[in-house]
């Protein structure tokens, strides 16, 4: 009779466990599957429990040959027999039949005999992710229509400057010297420069485009915006020294087109804090196990504490000659995001150091 009520409340939580949408696993100490719910069987396009139970969870859910990273059972990381201490999480992208997804972990610690295992929760939050990013690439927009008088009036200053030059041409041509003219065209090509910029800015911000990583070499990418910046920029660069410590072997997936972006970015935000001061920016990159790391720092000064918070925000400059559109640090931070990895910044002694991670995607 005991055995009979035992038996019946194991089936009623089980009932209970069968219900809840999300897959629900529980995982021993060798990271082997003990239990799951009707949601993890149809998560792993399995047909029955017994083809998940005893198997090891990061093969069965996730398709990987070793341990999860973020495991917290390898990280330590808020896993101890104390539950009160909440549950570790984790967001993770995650690639099943073609599809992207990006799933939210949460583990929660199981005390077992001495030993503690894990209950694994996965919720699919694709569609909040995709939502979130439409809802702020529609608030961006709306800033633009807000801001477009003030994009206006920047690319009316470097065409007023164009014409301006070509009227003063136009009135001296007869007699002017081959070293005039060669100036007043440099002139003109500085002014459309600038202009592109803005332009390639303004677009690059408001695109929401699928981009495609292909195999490629990060140093040259580097070396390659380093050269860019120099040449947009003679006189904010003359005075700087460039310190660019790199690894050997920097291949792999990656838009290269829009990461030198994020680097021209990043290097001309450093020039223009310099103000045509003499510094240094370093750019350091290590290669991790499943990641690139990327460090890039300036000596200009640094940024203060009540703005750092606002400096990936669209819009937002500190350009002393007003000569900005804001949006190049917002764009660095897209750029880090569609490559599914992070960007922060910190700045202390006059010092300001951007530190981004990028996952190595195939």
């Amino acid at each position: 009779m005991f055995d009979d009520r035992i038996k019946e409340k194991a089936r009623e939580l089980e009932a209970i466990y069968d219900v809840i949408q999300e897959p629900i696993l529980l995982i021993n100490e060798k990271f082997k599957i003990q239990r799951v719910n009707q949601a993890t069987v149809l998560f792993t396009k399995n047909s029955k429990f017994s083809d998940l139970l005893g198997k090891e969870c990061h093969e069965i859910l996730y398709g990987r040959k070793e341990v999860c990273p973020y495991c917290p059972m390898v990280t330590k990381r808020n896993i101890s027999s104390d539950s009160s201490k909440g549950p570790a999480s984790r967001e993770i992208f995650f690639v099943q039949n073609g599809k992207k997804q990006v799933l939210y972990l949460e583990f929660y610690p199981y005390p077992k005999e001495g030993k503690v295992w894990l209950v694994e929760k996965i919720s699919d939050i694709t569609d909040a992710k995709d939502k979130e990013e439409e809802t702020l690439r529609m608030r961006n927009l709306a800033s633009l229509g807000i801001l477009v008088s003030g994009i206006a009036h920047e690319l009316n200053n470097p065409l007023t400057g164009i014409s301006l030059t070509i009227q003063n041409l136009e009135t001296s041509i007869g007699n002017a010297t081959p070293e005039l003219v060669k100036k007043k065209l440099q002139m003109m090509k500085n002014d459309v420069s600038r202009a592109a910029m803005i332009v390639s800015d303004i677009i690059s911000f408001a695109k929401n485009d699928r981009i495609k990583f292909t195999l490629g070499d990060l140093s040259e990418t580097i070396q390659r915006a380093k050269d860019t910046v120099c040449r947009l920029f003679p006189h904010l660069s003359k005075s700087i020294q460039w310190e660019i410590d790199l690894e050997d072997d920097l291949q792999f997936h990656f838009h290269p087109g829009k990461i030198e972006r994020l680097f021209l970015n990043l290097f001309r935000n450093s020039l223009q804090a310099f103000d045509y001061k003499s510094g240094e920016i370093k750019v350091q990159v290590q290669k991790r196990k499943s990641s690139i790391l990327i460090l890039v720092e300036d000596n200009a000064g640094g940024i203060p504490d009540n703005i750092i918070k606002k400096i990936f925000d669209p819009f937002f400059t500190q350009n002393k000659s007003n000569s900005g559109t804001g949006l190049g640090l917002s764009i660095c931070h897209s750029i880090i995001k569609e490559h599914n990895g992070s960007i922060t910044v910190r700045s202390d002694g006059g010092k300001t150091k951007f530190s981004m991670v990028l996952p190595e995607s195939k």
